[in-house]
């Protein structure tokens, strides 16, 4: 006669495995969700307001003509990210469309300015010892801009 009442000694046995299985298994997916909830969002960068990048410089000037355009855009800058330091009028007035000129090679700036400013067009005039990263030429399009 047998120790157990159903004669079978691995059953026993079988059930001790599938609770260890079973434990394991929920231990796994505690950890995930651990590493999913609390590590992960800690590790990820975080992502910047605008307001809390520090200010892009400068250089606005009138590119088509307009008396005082390049101050009365400066003003309208001000309420964004923008630190203009100085105005002025190009050589000749004959901008069409307003273009930022790059003088730094910062693609991110660049793409925030854009961004902030509503002027898509850019050319590149790298020049590492001009006083600031970007000249915005204003072109005839910016009562347009200035609605954004």
């Amino acid at each position: 006669m047998g120790l157990t009442a159903n004669g079978d000694g691995k059953s026993w046995f079988r059930n001790v495995n599938w609770l260890r299985l079973l434990i394991v298994l929920l231990a796994a997916i505690l950890l995930v969700l651990l590493y999913f909830k609390v590590i992960a969002p800690r590790v990820r960068p975080k992502a910047y307001t605008e307001q809390e990048l520090p200010a892009i410089k400068v250089v606005v000037k009138n590119g088509c003509g307009v008396e005082g355009l390049a101050a009365q855009y400066s003003e309208f800058l001000e309420k964004k990210n923008i630190d203009v330091v100085s105005t002025g009028d190009t050589p000749h007035p004959i901008y069409n469309k307003s273009v930022i000129e790059v003088k730094a090679n910062d693609t991110e700036d660049l793409a925030r300015l854009r961004k902030m400013t509503g002027i898509e067009r850019y050319t590149l005039a790298v020049d590492t010892s001009y006083a600031t990263p970007f000249i915005i030429i204003l072109g005839s399009d910016y009562e347009e801009l200035m609605k954004k």
